[in-house]
């Protein structure tokens, strides 16, 4: 399979004319069409400029894209513990994603045959972020982004506009990552929150994105999970993210205090769906995110 890119991106760097390793990987999953795709690019050559980097994201058009580059010449993918990521979706590039790490590992892992313990990954923010394999699953650690309580009326339109008739009981935000937590009256159900369809494209139109990029709709379960939930975020380009590893940095502390437990068993129920555990580490302000992924795509994309 080849991928190949418009033209207009070849004179701006030095790779034309090579190709480079690409992978689909489905993560919060083990099945082969369900969970939240991400593509993962091996970069042979750190260099490569942010236009690359975001044609080649719109050209595969998943919700993030992640590239994964060695720390120094003499590292080799196979062998290193330590690399450099980043994560572009189609638009622009986004200081975290969990389901793009966990892509990353398993790429790392399972086809490239990396056999260190620990991964760690080095963001452009200088997170530093770590993935480890247990048998089919990964976990990764993630930092927390605990939301706080923000007055109903302060983003009444968005809450109206994404959850229409469902009575909304609470409003939290992360203004580290720009996620807005809206949660649903325990009276309303998985169904509701399923067939929920909001008006993602009123969204921008109705907030700039100052504040805001993102919106949460979650409710408790009770059943084999503790709470549910959706994710929305046009600001970046991401009508709707199947399953989202970065909003669980935010949902988990939000609902380790609702239900005094510090583990946690998540779902996210779009179309696709995803299943997250959730450990919480107060003392050190992070979140442990663990499930599986399944690599469901490998291939070359050329430079022209």
């Amino acid at each position: 399979m080849r991928h190949v890119l418009p033209p207009i991106l070849s004179p701006l760097c030095a790779m034309e004319g090579r190709s480079i390793a690409v992978f689909t990987v489905n993560a919060f999953t083990a099945e082969p069409f369900a969970g939240n795709p991400a593509s993962v690019c091996l970069l042979e050559d750190p260099s490569a400029p942010d236009v690359l980097l975001q044609g080649i994201a719109a050209q595969m058009n998943h919700s993030e894209t992640a590239f994964v580059t060695r720390l120094s010449e003499g590292d080799q993918f196979d062998t290193a513990d330590t690399f450099r990521l980043r994560w572009f979706t189609p638009t622009t590039e986004v200081k975290l994603c969990g389901h793009g790490t966990m892509a990353a590992a398993a790429v790392l892992f399972k086809v490239v045959g990396n056999k260190q313990p620990q991964l760690t990954f080095v963001t452009r923010w200088e997170l530093r972020l770590t993935a480890v394999r247990d048998e089919d699953r990964i976990e990764l650690e993630l930092p927390l982004n605990a939301p706080q309580p923000v007055p109903a009326e302060r983003f009444a339109q968005l809450a109206a506009a994404v959850c229409g008739q469902l009575p909304v009981v609470e409003s939290q935000l992360s203004e580290e990552t720009g996620k807005l937590l809206l949660r649903l009256e325990d009276s309303c159900t998985v169904r509701q929150l399923e067939e929920l369809k909001p008006e993602v494209g009123q969204l921008p139109r109705l907030h700039d994105g100052s504040e805001v990029r993102g919106v949460i709709v979650t409710l408790k379960d009770g059943g084999k999970f503790d709470f549910q939930s959706r994710y929305f975020a046009p600001w970046v380009g991401i009508p709707e993210d199947p399953v989202t590893g970065s909003a669980h940095t935010v949902l988990a502390p939000y609902w380790a205090r609702q239900l005094d437990s510090d583990r946690l068993w998540a779902r996210q129920c779009s179309a696709r769906a995803g299943q997250l555990g959730l450990a919480v580490d107060w003392d050190r302000q992070r979140v442990l995110v663990y499930g599986e992924a399944v690599v469901v795509l490998q291939g070359k994309l050329r430079i022209p």
